[in-house]
């Protein structure tokens, strides 16, 4: 069986193609990877679980760049894994302020300046939740 799914998996392939971002099959579908209808198919909750699984460890190792991250708590951590995969590489590095005051140790102060952005303004419940976190409240 395992040398027949790896044959139809190259043939599959060959013929579908694999495209890294969705896009309109011919008959107006969105697909994506190899031919995956997500329109009539969607995802199964373990597939879902795996694209979480690697965006959140893709979150981990970039954080893992900066001391305040390494030396946060768990909960601490967790918060910001949420922060910066709302956010992105790109979008948590727009925070300035909250970065020196993190750079500083002040974890707090960090997250006060972060309620004091678009951010917060744009989904507040998850804000105050995350900020909350990060200050050890």
């Amino acid at each position: 069986m395992a040398e027949c799914l790896m044959l139809a998996k190259e043939l599959i392939e060959a013929h579908e193609g694999r495209r890294h971002l969705a896009y309109e099959d011919h008959l107006g579908n969105v697909t994506v990877g190899v031919g995956r209808n997500l329109d009539g198919k969607g995802l199964t909750n373990n597939e879902i679980d795996i694209l979480l699984m690697n965006d959140l460890i893709e979150c981990f190792d970039d954080l893992s760049n900066f001391r305040w991250f390494t030396q946060a708590n768990e909960s601490q951590q967790s918060a910001f894994i949420d922060w910066r995969f709302q956010l992105g590489a790109a979008g948590i590095r727009k925070f300035k302020q909250t970065l020196i005051y993190l750079d500083h140790g002040d974890y707090t102060q960090a997250a006060k300046e972060m309620l004091n952005s678009v951010w917060a303004n744009q989904t507040p419940n998850r804000a105050r939740e995350v900020s909350r976190l990060i200050a050890g409240l």
